[in-house]
């Protein structure tokens, strides 16, 4: 009700902009001078944006998550795992108020994940789904009050070692493939070791995605279309059919020709080892590191970069310069100095 009687008078109670957003009350003696001061403030509301502030915002983290996967996080291949991983941290850190929402509470969080036995590479992508989108947001339209994680350092995590296989490991990887009852499986391992491509990118492969010098990876993990030269030797022993997929799922099968041939891998690298190889064994032959960064398709070039050390002169210096190295004829290059009869510069 914006005007009631009280005790002392006529009031006007008004909320600017429906409940929740300015409110405004005032007494007057008479209800004429009370409704007069009522349609002064409705105008002023409707001319001057200053009357009329935001309502306050009440959405809970998960909200904000609900609404990035709305805006954002369908387009994205992991979206949906994103968003789900975000909800259950967002219930972890007691789903608080998005608008009151710290870093300290994240930092608290993190504590407490890493006492239960989580990573920190793990926590710094958790760090890197709420920085995200809490960007994407704003970029949107949708949130108006900063990135609350902004200045949350990521953990320091150790580079991983990159496991790839030598001439001889291969070898015997090609016979416990031989002896799989799913002849797919060395056929997409050899693809992925003649072509960079990522396991799930070969064994989805379709007909038409391969040439007869070369093939097509589409759908990929950067988002971009990349084609790879292939021998014709290959190109024949792939095209299987005209259209569709080439390849059956067969990781499970690649999984035990790995433990049948004895190989020790590290975790998460079981099929990645092939990808590894290939960028190892292209640096070694003298390859170039910006060709790897097409082939393998990083968006990013300091991703490539970890194969950099494989290349034959690589830091090849050290073993010229260094002081236990042959002498050479020394020759001073610095700037000399002539003194003046009194010995001043």
């Amino acid at each position: 009700m914006a005007i009631r009687k009280i005790n002392t008078g006529w009031q006007v109670d008004i909320w600017t902009d429906g409940r929740g957003s300015r409110r405004i009350r005032k007494t007057f003696k008479t209800k004429a001078e009370a409704a007069r001061y009522e349609r002064w403030v409705r105008a002023k509301v409707q001319s001057e944006p200053e009357w009329r502030p935001p309502k306050k915002d009440r959405r809970r983290l998960t909200d904000l998550v609900d609404r990035w996967l709305e805006v954002h996080g369908l387009q994205l291949k992991d979206g949906t795992r994103r968003a789900a991983d975000m909800r259950t941290a967002a219930h972890a850190m007691g789903n608080p108020q998005a608008a009151g929402f710290t870093a300290r509470q994240f930092t608290e969080y993190r504590a407490r994940c890493l006492e239960d036995g989580l990573t920190p590479a793990t926590l710094n992508r958790k760090l890197a789904y709420f920085r995200a989108m809490f960007r994407e947001l704003e970029r949107v339209g949708e949130w108006n009050r900063g990135n609350p994680l902004a200045q949350v350092r990521q953990f320091r995590v150790d580079e991983t070692e990159l496991a790839w296989l030598t001439r001889d490991e291969i070898a015997a990887l090609w016979w416990a493939l031989r002896q799989s009852s799913n002849p797919d499986a060395l056929r997409v391992a050899r693809l992925c070791l003649a072509t960079g491509a990522r396991w799930s990118e070969a064994e989805q492969l379709r007909g038409e995605q391969l040439f007869s010098d070369r093939v097509r990876y589409g759908r990929t993990k950067g988002a971009r279309v990349r084609v790879v030269p292939i021998s014709e030797r290959l190109s024949r022993s792939l095209a299987l059919h005209q259209r569709g997929r080439l390849f059956t799922s067969c990781y499970a099968a690649f999984r035990k020709a790995v433990d049948r041939a004895g190989l020790e891998l590290p975790r998460g690298q079981c099929s990645h080892v092939l990808r590894h190889t290939f960028a190892t064994h292209f640096m070694a032959r003298g390859g170039s590191i910006l060709v790897l960064q097409r082939i393998l398709g990083h968006t990013d070039i300091r991703m490539t970069m970890r194969y950099a050390h494989f290349a034959p002169d690589h830091l090849r210096e050290a073993l010229h310069l260094n002081p236990l190295a042959p002498r050479r004829q020394f020759v001073d290059t610095r700037p000399q100095t002539r003194l003046s009869a009194k010995g001043n510069v």
